[in-house]
């Protein structure tokens, strides 16, 4: 324990001084989630509400800070190793344990989750606790250890939607391995607070028209083709990157290996039907490689049980090790003569560079009076967050899906006769410049990193607000 407890604290430490010293910005939905923490509701536009209510502790604790909004992932992650080795020991061995309670930390998909603030950092907390409790619960069939995976459950449900994963693959797994549990009514009880705490998500769907369900929806059969073998290969790259290469193709070993083994097999069902349903998706659509990420918790418990009997152990924790350096740190790439693997305009900390100075730039134009707005979410967020005095900031629809801003429609026609602010990543529009009497200063602000130019923004300073006509949303 004494191992495990110093490896992750190293961790923490390590990751709470990248965040303060290290010169990457929030990420565009990582602010957004912020944003969302200064609203507070049942839920949301495209995720349920806890990534705002954690964002919102905070923010209250630490104030607006890029600390304030990550520290919830690093302090989870921690916690879920320390929880991960007293389980896993429990099942198995110390030696087990220890693998699955420090190496996933070191791998891409681990490593990405316990330092963003995304809703993939709770989800994937709440979803591992709840296959623990499970676990636990199909072992004993005590009424507490039901209900309490129902909590669990019902948390990682308002932690992101994929959490109805749960319900299937236990029904499942009591079916071919437990039928017993059927008759017995302690595993009902789990639904109960798993309702309860899903039900906010629902009431607030039933009043917005279920938008949310809408944008789910759109997200699984947007881009739909009968049969596309080029996204299952970027899906399974993917997917081989955020495990860090060994340990995947040791948990498709794992996979064959667990049918023989009823106490391995648990592990099979809460991993191998997740990856398998995105696999199969990504036949007809394009996949982001962490939507099937957060059921990699049982995946390692698997892998860790069959490397603590291999001689790929030691290779598996050094490349991690590789790999997870070059990912919190990009422009070694280009020092080591590798710059070529990951071009700037392909590195993902792209996404993470800019947006303080983008903030400074609009904070010299602003003077607290001004309208801020962008047609861009993205923008929108950044701009609440790295302008001074964080001021509420809006997203006009010139033609484009719907996002959360657009339900907080109202407010920008308190800004009629005042200047205002207007950013975006294209020039403005002539419907955005004729809603003013004419333009105060403009400046195109180009965003470098690793030596290039990876993106740009397009500021103005416009005189008197007329009022602007949006369009209407084109789609969820």
């Amino acid at each position: 324990m004494i191992y495990v407890l110093f490896f992750n604290l190293t961790l923490l430490a390590f990751r709470i001084f990248y965040v303060l010293y290290y010169p990457i910005d929030l990420s565009p939905e990582e602010a957004q989630y912020w944003d969302w923490s200064r609203n507070l509701d049942l839920s949301y536009y495209s995720k349920p509400p806890m990534v705002a209510y954690m964002n919102f502790l905070s923010s209250k604790l630490l104030g607006n800070s890029e600390l304030a909004v990550r520290i919830t992932p690093i302090l989870l992650s921690f916690l879920l190793s320390i929880f991960t080795y007293l389980f896993v020991k429990k099942i198995f061995d110390k030696k087990v344990a220890l693998i699955a309670s420090t190496l996933p930390q070191l791998t891409i998909g681990y490593a990405i989750n316990s330092l963003l603030m995304t809703t993939d950092a709770p989800f994937i907390f709440f979803w591992s606790l709840s296959v623990m409790c499970l676990y636990l619960a199909f072992e004993k069939n005590r009424a507490s250890l039901w209900l309490l995976t129902g909590v669990l459950a019902g948390l990682a449900f308002l932690s992101k939607y994929p959490a109805v994963f749960l319900l299937p693959i236990s029904l499942a797994y009591m079916t071919l391995y437990r039928r017993d549990l059927l008759k017995s009514p302690n595993p009902y009880l789990s639904l109960l607070p798993a309702f309860f705490l899903s039900l906010p998500v629902l009431i607030w769907n039933y009043l917005h028209n279920f938008v949310s369900f809408k944008h789910v929806s759109t997200l699984a059969t947007k881009s739909q083709e009968l049969f596309g073998l080029s996204n299952t290969l970027e899906f399974l790259g993917g997917q081989m990157l955020l495990l860090s290469l060994i340990p995947f193709f040791v948990l498709l070993y794992a996979w064959v290996r667990s049918l023989k083994d009823r106490r391995l097999i648990f592990f099979t069902f809460y991993s191998l039907p997740v990856f398998f349903f995105f696999l199969v998706l990504s036949l007809h659509k394009r996949v982001e490689a962490n939507w099937s990420g957060f059921s990699y918790f049982s995946g390692f418990v698997l892998t860790s049980y069959f490397l603590s009997r291999s001689i790929l152990l030691l290779p598996s924790y050094l490349i991690s090790l590789i790999l997870f350096i070059f990912l919190h740190f990009t422009p070694l790439l280009d020092m080591v003569g590798l710059g070529r693997l990951l071009p700037p305009e392909r590195d993902p900390t792209k996404f993470l560079v800019g947006w303080r100075e983008l903030g400074k730039r609009v904070s010299r134009l602003y003077t607290g009076n001004e309208l801020v707005f962008s047609p861009q979410y993205q923008v929108t967020a950044e701009l609440a967050f790295y302008t001074k005095g964080n001021p509420r900031t809006y997203c006009i629809n010139l033609g484009r899906r719907m996002n959360q801003y657009d339900l907080w429609k109202g407010g920008m026609k308190a800004y009629m006769g005042k200047d205002a602010i207007f950013v975006s990543v294209s020039p403005a529009e002539e419907k955005v410049l004729k809603a003013f009497d004419g333009i105060i200063w403009e400046e195109h602000y180009r965003v470098f990193w690793r030596g290039k130019e990876v993106g740009s923004f397009y500021i103005y300073k416009l005189r008197n607000y007329k009022g602007l006509e949006e369009s209407l949303p084109m789609g969820y």
